[in-house]
This record gives C-alpha cells, sequence and structure tokens, in this order.
C-alpha cells in the first residue's frame, strides 16, 4: 500500500518564541493599539496590496483552493465602496466564515459596529442570500479540538453548497487553521502537507506554535477515527464496539448523512444499499453517484495539492507507478510527527471552546438521546430507505405538521447559518425513477407471488445465506477493499460500485463478526427470545442496535423477497453474526431466529403499506 513520504519538513512557526511570548504578555487591547498601526493597519484596505493579492477586489485575499477564499476581515465601508457583495455574487461565494471574536482589533481600521462587535453587518450579507458562519478564536490562537472539528464540518458542508470565505483579522494564522484542518479531514493528507500547501497559497498563513500544533493535534484526533474494520496490523486497528462505531462516526459525519446514520454504521448502510441494489436489479441511486462526483473532485484537489508540493520542492517526483496508485492514499499511520517544539504544554488551548458552537456541535458520546426530528422513522425502514442515501434535503417526520419545526434563519451573527429560501421536501424515491424493463417497486410488491428471480438476484441471495468459507478470490478483495476502508476515504466510492455479491456479503458478515462485543449480547438474545408474540420485540434493544438490525432486515426483506426459499438460510447467518455464536449453538438460537422473523414479516408489510400510501398520494 503506497505511504506518504515521511521526507517532507516538519513546518517551522512564522513568530519566534520571544515573540509569542510578547503577543501573549500584552493585553489584545493594547497590542492592537501599539502594533497594528491603528487606522493605517495594513490588513484594513487594498492600499497596502497588488492586485494581484486582491482576490476580492479591496481587501488582501488569496484563492487556496479552488472553493475556498483566505482574507481580511472586511468592513462596512469597504463593502460599500468595492461592491463585495456583487463580487461575492460573480465569485459564487454561498458562505462567509468569521473567526474573530467581537469587539477585537477595535483600533485597526474603521470604528466597530456597536450591534455585531465586528466591522461589518453580517445581515448584510445574510440579506444577499450569503451563508454567515461565526466561530469566535482568540488572535494568535486556537479553539479546543471539538470545536475545531465542529467548524471543519461546517466548511465542508458550506463548500458543497457553494464557493465560501474564511476571515479572521488578517486571514493568517485562525483562518489558515482551519483551512489545514480541511484539507486533513477533506484529503487525508498529513499535517505537514497541508500546512505548507496553505502557506504556499497565503504566505505566512499559520503563525505560532499552538496553531501548528493544533493542526497536528486534529490529524492525531481524525486518524484515531478513520479504520472501518477493526486490523491489528494498524496504530488504531483494535477492535471497536457497535456504539464505539458510531461515537467515531458522529466525529466525521455532518448534514444530511450524519442525521440519516446517527444510529446505523455508514459501512453497513451501503452495503446493504449496494445488496437491495443488485437485487432488484437497480442501477445506483442518484445520491450514490453525486457521492463519487465528489470523491473525483476531491482527488482532482489531491493532485493539486500534491503538484503544488513538487513544484515547491517540499514533496519529491513519485514514479508514475505510485502516481497511479493514488496520492493521498497512505495509512493514517504514515502521517507525519511534529518534532521537539511542538512538543508543549496544550492545557490552555483544550480548555478553550468556540464561542458560537454551531447545530453539528451537539455530539452525544454515550447518552441515549432522541434523535433529530429529520432521521427516517423505524416503520419506514425499508429498501428505499436504503437507497435514497445521503441527500442534502432535509427529511420531514412523518408526523411532521405545517412548518413549525423547519430550520429558521437566524438574525445574530454568531447564530451560524441563514437558512435558504428555498422549501423543504421530502426527496423522492430513486426506486421510482429505475429502468421500465425491471419494472416498479410496487408492482413487484402488488403481485401474489414474486415472478422467478434473476439470476443476479439469486446470486445475492446465495452470498447472503453461505454459511461457510469465502473463496480465495473473494477473501482477497474483501481484504483490499477493507484495507482501502481503512486507509483512505476514496473507499467509499470502490464499496459503493462494488458489483460481486460475494464480496458485498462477506465485508457485510465480516464487520459483524469483527466488532469487539456482538451487536446481541447473550441478555439481549435471551430478552427476545422471549418476545416473539409482542407487536415490535426489537423495542427491548437499545437504539445503535435496533436501527442496525432494521437496516440489515430491510436488506434480507428485499433479497428474500424475490428468493423466499433463501429466508431461513440468510436469518440463520444473520442470527450468528448478530451474536457471534458458531454454527453447532444455532439450535440455542431458534427463539431469536422467530423474533427476527417476525420483524422480518413486519419490515416486508410496512414497505408495502408506504409504497401503497404514496401511490395513492400521488394519484
Amino acid at each position: 500500500m503506497p505511504t506518504l513520504t515521511p521526507h517532507i519538513p516538519v513546518p517551522q512557526p512564522s513568530y519566534s518564541q520571544a515573540r509569542e511570548n510578547l503577543v501573549k504578555a500584552i493585553p489584545p487591547k493594547l497590542l492592537c493599539l501599539l502594533a497594528c498601526g491603528g487606522i493605517d493597519c495594513r490588513y484594513e484596505g487594498p492600499e497596502c496590496w497588488k492586485l494581484s493579492q486582491q482576490v476580492i477586489r479591496g481587501l488582501f485575499s488569496s484563492w487556496v483552493t479552488d472553493d475556498i477564499i483566505a482574507m481580511t476581515r472586511p468592513s462596512n465601508h469597504l463593502i460599500e465602496k468595492y461592491s463585495i457583495i456583487k463580487q461575492f455574487h460573480r465569485l459564487q461565494i454561498k458562505s462567509i466564515i468569521n473567526m474573530q471574536l467581537p469587539g477585537e482589533h477595535a483600533h485597526c481600521g474603521p470604528p466597530i459596529d456597536p450591534e455585531s462587535g465586528f466591522t461589518y453587518t453580517p445581515q448584510i450579507f445574510m440579506d444577499n442570500d450569503i451563508y454567515f458562519y461565526n466561530f469566535g478564536t482568540p488572535d494568535f490562537g486556537v479553539c479546543s479540538l471539538v470545536g475545531i472539528i465542529d467548524m471543519v464540518k461546517v466548511l465542508a458542508f458550506a463548500v458543497k453548497q457553494g464557493r465560501v470565505a474564511v476571515h479572521c483579522h488578517a486571514g493568517l494564522g485562525r483562518t489558515g487553521v482551519l483551512i489545514a484542518c480541511y484539507l486533513v479531514y477533506a484529503l487525508r493528507v498529513s499535517p505537514s502537507e497541508a500546512i505548507h500547501y496553505v502557506r504556499v497559497k497565503r504566505p505566512r498563513s499559520i503563525q505560532t506554535r499552538t496553531q501548528i500544533t493544533q493542526v497536528f493535534d486534529f490529524a492525531r484526533l481524525l486518524g484515531a477515527q478513520l479504520a472501518q474494520y477493526p486490523d491489528l496490523s494498524l496504530r488504531h486497528g483494535a477492535p471497536f464496539t457497535l456504539q464505539h462505531y458510531l461515537n467515531r462516526q458522529a466525529l466525521l459525519l455532518h448534514g444530511q448523512e450524519a442525521r440519516t446514520l446517527r444510529q446505523t454504521p455508514k459501512v453497513l448502510y451501503l452495503l446493504c444499499v449496494r445488496l437491495s441494489c443488485l437485487a432488484l436489479g437497480l442501477s445506483s441511486p442518484p445520491e450514490v453517484h453525486a457521492e463519487l462526483e465528489k470523491r473525483s473532485a476531491l482527488r482532482a484537489l489531491s493532485r493539486a495539492v500534491r503538484e503544488t508540493l513538487v513544484s515547491k520542492q517540499y514533496l519529491p517526483l513519485l514514479r508514475e507507478d505510485r502516481k497511479a496508485s493514488g496520492w493521498g492514499s497512505g495509512s493514517v499511520s504514515s502521517w507525519d510527527e511534529p518534532l521537539g517544539f511542538l512538543e508543549l504544554k496544550r492545557d490552555a488551548s483544550l480548555d478553550k471552546r468556540s464561542y458560537s458552537d454551531s447545530d453539528l456541535s451537539k455530539i452525544t458520546a454515550t447518552e441515549d438521546v432522541e434523535l433529530s426530528p429529520y432521521y427516517v422513522p423505524e416503520r419506514l425502514w425499508c429498501v428505499e430507505d436504503l437507497i435514497r442515501p445521503l441527500s442534502p434535503v432535509l427529511l420531514k417526520p412523518a408526523d411532521h405538521q405545517g412548518t413549525k419545526n423547519e430550520p429558521q434563519a437566524s438574525n445574530r451573527p454568531t447564530s451560524g447559518v441563514r437558512a435558504s429560501n428555498s422549501s423543504t421536501q421530502r426527496p423522492k424515491c430513486p426506486a421510482k425513477q429505475a429502468s421500465v424493463k425491471h419494472g416498479s417497486i410496487m408492482e413487484l410488491y402488488r403481485k401474489p407471488q414474486n415472478p422467478g428471480p434473476t439470476s443476479v438476484a439469486r446470486a445475492v441471495a446465495k452470498a447472503m445465506a453461505e454459511p461457510g468459507p469465502a473463496g480465495e478470490t473473494t477473501l482477497q478483495r474483501s481484504a483490499l477493499l477493507q484495507e482501502e476502508l481503512n486507509s483512505n476515504d476514496c473507499g467509499w466510492a470502490l464499496l459503493v460500485t462494488e458489483s460481486d455479491p460475494n464480496v458485498l456479503s462477506c465485508l457485510l458478515w465480516t464487520w459483524l463478526e469483527r466488532l469487539k462485543e456482538p451487536v446481541l449480547s447473550a441478555e439481549d438474545v435471551n430478552r427476545l427470545s422471549h418476545g416473539a408474540n409482542n407487536r415490535k420485540p426489537l423495542n427491548v434493544l437499545k437504539k445503535p442496535q435496533r436501527h442496525t438490525i432494521y437496516c440489515l432486515l430491510s436488506c434480507v426483506s428485499t433479497v428474500t423477497s424475490l428468493c423466499p426459499h433463501r429466508e431461513d438460510a440468510v436469518l440463520q447467518r444473520l442470527v450468528l453474526a448478530l451474536t457471534k455464536r458458531p454454527q453447532e449453538e444455532m439450535g440455542r438460537l431458534t427463539g431469536l431466529m422467530k423474533t427476527l422473523r417476525t420483524s422480518l414479516r413486519e419490515t416486508f408489510h410496512n414497505r408495502i403499506f408506504t409504497r401503497a400510501q404514496s401511490t395513492n398520494a400521488t394519484l
């Protein structure tokens, strides 16, 4: 497996140790008055900058990526004089992220706006359909790791909506930290590479030792969450439980994807999507193609980052065979470590929190909190839910009345986001847009007896039911996909395009069997065995267990509806994977089998009922 080169130099701070100590010792207001130049501060206008240094005319600004601009803070005076709003629209900038604290650098440039505490009124941008976010961070300092994770996920979300402008005061220190951490998050590059690249595009960015340390700390935290399959050969490959995986997944996912998969592992979700689509003869849903396009765009950005670093001699030119394998696909264990000067006391930086938390920072690590109103209800778990993945459009809850719970725009500058004017609506099921030759999903369910299954559907059912060891080729390809999923984000693209049901089934059962603890403990099995006659027997389980099993049963229901004679075999395979019991103990799990079969019927009938409602609504 290719690894990132270890020869890239560790970034050095822009400030000397003596200057950093002086900055810390002098009160911020006095430092601003003495060192920034007051009303003549060079960061408060275009006079000191060449036109080539003003991507946005009137502001010292630079493109860091094709979608992100780093800039100095604007002011009401500059916004009006240089028509900055019109420039934002011309450049297709949809969001602005402000990393300042209200009232800071009050002696620089124009006076502070008393209402917002900044040199401009955020409402100006929001009134012109430009999203506004504020993550207040101390000047020359950092926020907590929780805060930077929050910021990076918001930036990743904003990039999906359009181009983004990021600023602090000068657009160097705090702005550079956020963009470097975003590159680590999105591209899986090392922290050294991210910092060097940002500095190439925006000289003197990421100024202090503490800020450099933050990027490295963020990379280490991220690296600890990346593994999708337990693999003891990796540094962070220790086995994890279902709840541990969901806690780590919550740190990485954002937006609609995070809401949909709050209680369901993404890797199982996508495996169920692929197996369901293969069995039904459906092509990948449009959202999956959108995911592949996003991965393609990130690969293009990865190449641009690498070529920039090579041109500046930060990286050696890799051989053609290594280029072909894809840069940025190294193991997280190959990410470079900071050297001696970064071994600092981190108490101050770790104790600080972002001064404005967005909705995405409400991560619950161990508490069983009620789900967001935009999650997919349990009774609607069916194949149509599975093949409607990761849409940016929010889902309305089934019992939603009116619009009182919909997101509202906030007028406060620290609130985070201005809501879009477009109405929120439930996306149409991609299954209804399938090719005519396969027939509609509803037609499949209306027939009292399923037509003869296709060869692919039979192959999927057989692969999911196979209790014995997989073939050598299947094991090799499965191991390769596991390695890709553990080492880089492009593994998801390989997963959603895999078409061999044997490989997909092997990945599905392997993930469940490699968990540190089974999804269903002996106590859970005992409770479920005595609750088969209950209307909803799975309600005795915790939410992560329940949602995960419903997702799996939805896939099983889809496959076995085409191949009913495989139902018992597939359910037995599912029971063994959920309990991590050997085949010889299957006789002791008949009560659990009965319970899962009851839930399988419930899933199937819910699907028919849901589709009938949808058909009636259409008519």
